[in-house]
């Protein structure tokens, strides 16, 4: 639904690290969702993987051709969600509203969407309509989500209350990501924190001395930038998700790990991997920068025995696809 979803883009998301799994072992047609694509159009590709954005948000800025797909395809075996927004909370308010009024999302405040005049005065209120019926009314379509190797499927599950659980399919896709670095000495006794508005992050604060600085510039920055942010601090802070959601996947997370960053996060889920993610930012902040680096490579190696290897990732992408196309036969 967002511009995020609709090209290959620059910056890592899980949508984007999704695509590049499937690229090994089929060919990948990025598009935005068409206003006037029929069935037909959609039948003619062996997988549909959507995008999902909240509808009701800013950022769901293809929403009106995507309306038109999920309507038409909602039922059929060939359509893969993926829920990736970096706020998963929203989604949970943002569906209940755009089933109880879906007119709303052709309302002034939508007039910069893409296809917005076009969609007001066509077909698309009757397929929002339609699709909000389906939304409560049939089980969701099969749902990609991102996985931490600290959280079992069933807590990803959980933290998903607006779909179906038999309808989520965790996965973690990171092994795709993660590169071996040099560490980086004479780092700045600072924070680099993603999410500077969280609440996590200013309670975290109060016990801490060393300054909090933001990895994001501007509302889209590059990851390279982000990078470089990261690898001159002594430390990470990814805060977990707001409204209790807890941890979420984060291209953070890597981006700490692949720079040999110490991380510190929210604890109380983290330190079931291990010992060294129930670590506690002011911790950090007592270490030498000697016992920050090795804590920092016992992070990566606990985290990556802990997730999948590339070829293990994709065997089970490929089973979940023949699995899918066997029951839509």
């Amino acid at each position: 639904m967002s511009s995020a979803h609709c090209n290959a883009g620059v910056n890592v998301s899980f949508f984007r690290t999704l695509a590049k799994a499937y690229e090994e072992f089929a060919e990948v047609v990025w598009s935005e969702p068409k206003l006037y694509w029929s069935r037909s159009d959609l039948e003619t590709f062996d997988e549909i993987i959507f995008g999902f954005a909240p509808p009701t948000s800013m950022a769901a800025n293809y929403l009106y051709g995507a309306i038109n797909v999920l309507n038409l395809m909602y039922e059929s075996p060939k359509l893969k969600l993926v829920v990736d927004s970096p706020q998963i909370w929203q989604y949970r308010n943002s569906i209940k509203a755009f089933n109880r009024d879906p007119d709303q999302i052709f309302g002034s405040f939508y007039m910069n969407r893409r296809n917005y005049n076009e969609a007001k005065n066509g077909k698309s209120r009757s397929y929002s309509e339609s699709l909000a019926e389906k939304f409560s009314s049939i089980q969701w379509p099969k749902t990609f989500a991102p996985k931490l190797p600290w959280s079992d499927d069933a807590a990803v599950k959980r933290k998903l209350p607006f779909i179906s659980e038999d309808s989520i399919i965790p996965l973690n896709l990171d092994s795709f990501l993660i590169t071996k670095d040099t560490p980086k000495i004479g780092r700045s006794d600072q924070w680099a924190v993603d999410n500077h508005k969280s609440q996590w992050v200013s309670t975290t604060s109060a016990s801490l001395r060393f300054p909090l600085v933001s990895v994001k510039p501007n509302n889209k920055p590059k990851d390279s930038d982000v990078h470089e942010k990261i690898q001159s601090s002594m430390g990470l802070l990814v805060a977990p998700q707001d409204r209790n959601v807890e941890t979420w996947w984060s291209y953070r997370y890597i981006q700490g790990l692949n720079t040999v960053t110490p991380i510190a996060t929210y604890w109380q889920e983290s330190r079931y991997l291990s010992e060294h993610w129930g670590i506690l930012a002011y911790q950090l902040e007592d270490m030498q920068p000697y016992e920050r680096q090795h804590l920092a490579f016992q992070q990566m190696k606990t985290y990556e025995a802990a997730i999948p290897t590339k070829d293990s990732s994709l065997k089970t992408l490929q089973n979940l696809v023949i699995d899918f196309q066997s029951r839509g036969r």
